[in-house]
């Protein structure tokens, strides 16, 4: 692995897959999620209350990334727990014709051998309903 994905001696596994995690989506290939969450590990989001896989999170993401001329993390609070990361943030997604959305989320994660096997992502719903993955042909 090479720049920002690099392991710092003194991380933690758990740490490290929060850190490989959210610098695959703001920066890489998201077909390493694949690599970064276990086997059928899911995704449960407080704005539909609902499990989502990671393909269909792959695919979600994609869709925002695409429709987005930026997006990054701010403000990110990363901390271990018992059984693996919580971290809180401000995801920023410019879209074209420069609207800005900032969602202020806070994802709780459980990680065995290195490897994400469940997510807990609390977002803005505001925010997320604005986004490509979300919207609609109405005004």
């Amino acid at each position: 692995m090479t720049g920002s994905k690099m392991t710092n001696v003194d991380e933690t596994p758990e740490m490290a897959a929060g850190r490989l995690l959210f610098d695959t989506v703001e920066n890489g290939d998201l077909e390493q999620l694949h690599d970064i969450f276990a086997p059928g590990a899911v995704v449960w989001h407080n704005t539909d209350n609902a499990l989502t896989d990671i393909p269909t999170t792959i695919r979600n993401l994609e869709t925002i990334r695409a429709s987005a001329t930026e997006f990054r993390y701010e403000d990110i609070r990363r901390k271990a727990t018992v059984d693996g990361f919580v971290q809180q943030h401000t995801l920023v997604v410019k879209m074209p014709g420069g609207r800005t959305i900032h969602d202020m989320g806070c994802c709780i994660c459980t990680v065995v051998d290195g490897r994400i096997t469940h997510m807990d992502a609390y977002h803005d719903s505001a925010a997320t309903g604005a986004m490509a993955h979300k919207a609609t042909d109405e005004v």
